[in-house]
């Protein structure tokens, strides 16, 4: 084979003006500031003169982040300005129901992301997730958008949880949060919102927050005395109310007012047919959904999200195994799960499509085993009742 021809023409152009067809030449001033003189094909041939200051773009050097980027720097930077006034102004108001929480997600998260850039990714990365999810005709423009920003902003969390001390663990905090929001929001970015293997992809979304959990476990005391509290009080019971009413109705909140019977039938059969080495995991999972349920009455209808997330980090590693397998028990307590998922869509846009897929493969994986069909009508009729009203 022949070598390649050399090249006089420039061959640090961004993969969006090859794309558009437009050629790039390099002239390097007495500023030493590197101006790219871009001559577009139109109909008019016009020439124009695009200036980057150096400080944002060096062409001749482009930064990893440069070379994946969705658009050149000055669109990508009139993006993201549309993008965070998206974020303050419809976006952060439709991640709480509480307003408390809603002035951490408006105030107290953008002032993170002012001083750290990570922090800020994350939040241009929801906004454009939402974008996409409100205007369909703009996915192409977006969800890149979308990806990019989370990229970065994930690459910017790793390498402050290297040195993961009280100096930085706010910024951490502020990500994190905002991270597990963009993973909930995978069903509403994936092509005809269908995700690929919804099983595989809710236990990602339960190692993330396990994950995240691990981590955030020793700083919590110190969240409680922030401006970020709300985000644990919001959603927690107080140890008063844990000593309450042991099922509280649930006629005036987002589960079905027969949640509790449901829960009790699951307890007796996974008591009757789990051998008892391993029933004390399910067991304790079942009554964690009976503490989800405690959250929904308390709340009433302004239950968070996080009133049923919560119950994927407090249940056993071999549930999660249980269900990678496609086990029966392990399916059928997670149908009892995504009820609980469902109630949420109807106030939360970056929960929707979990319930509905997740439990048609649940259902296909219990073909052929009619004691947990008859158990798995309870859940599939109630997920479809609440996927109804959204």
């Amino acid at each position: 084979m022949s070598s390649r021809r050399t090249h006089t023409k420039s061959r640090t152009g961004c993969i969006n003006c090859k794309r558009r067809k437009v050629k790039v030449y390099l002239i390097l001033t007495t500023d030493s500031a590197m101006k790219p003189v871009l001559h577009a094909s139109t109909a008019k041939d016009m020439a124009f003169l695009v200036v980057y200051p150096s400080m944002f773009i060096n062409l001749s050097h482009p930064s990893p982040s440069d070379q994946m980027a969705p658009f050149p720097p000055q669109e990508l930077w009139a993006r993201d300005c549309e993008l965070m006034h998206h974020y303050c102004t419809v976006t952060s108001p439709t991640l709480s129901v509480r307003k408390d929480m809603i002035h951490v997600w408006n105030v107290a998260i953008p002032r993170l992301g002012y001083q750290s850039p990570f922090v800020m990714h994350g939040i241009l990365a929801l906004a454009a997730a939402q974008k996409a999810y409100l205007i369909p005709s703009s996915r192409r423009i977006y969800l890149p958008l979308a990806d990019y920003h989370q990229t970065l902003g994930s690459e910017g969390y790793r390498h402050q949880l290297q040195t993961f001390d009280m100096s930085n663990w706010m910024p951490i905090f502020g990500f994190a949060s905002v991270v597990v929001l963009h993973m909930l929001t995978l069903p509403t970015r994936m092509e005809n919102h269908t995700l690929e293997s919804p099983l595989t992809n809710l236990l990602e979304l339960a190692n993330l927050l396990r994950g995240i959990k691990t981590t955030l476990q020793p700083i919590i005391p110190r969240v409680v005395r922030t401006e970020f509290a709300p985000v644990v009080y919001g959603v927690w019971l107080l140890e008063s109310d844990e000593k309450s009413e042991p099922c509280p109705p649930l006629d005036n909140s987002l589960l079905p007012p027969d949640t509790w019977d449901a829960l009790k039938r699951l307890r007796a059969f996974q008591e009757a047919d789990i051998p008892s080495g391993g029933i004390s995991h399910y067991t304790h999972a079942v009554g964690q959904l009976e503490t989800s349920a405690k959250l929904f009455a308390f709340a009433g209808l302004y239950a968070e999200a996080g009133a049923s997330l919560f119950w994927l980090y407090t249940i056993d590693d071999s549930i999660f195994i249980d269900l990678d397998a496609q086990r029966p028990h392990a399916l059928l307590l997670f149908a009892h799960f995504l009820v609980h998922m469902a109630a949420l869509e109807r106030s939360f846009w970056f929960v929707r499509g979990w319930a509905r897929q997740a439990m048609a493969k649940i259902e296909e994986g219990l073909i052929g085993q009619p004691k947990f069909q008859e158990l798995l009508q309870w859940p599939k009729a109630r997920i479809s009742e609440a996927l109804a009203l959204t």
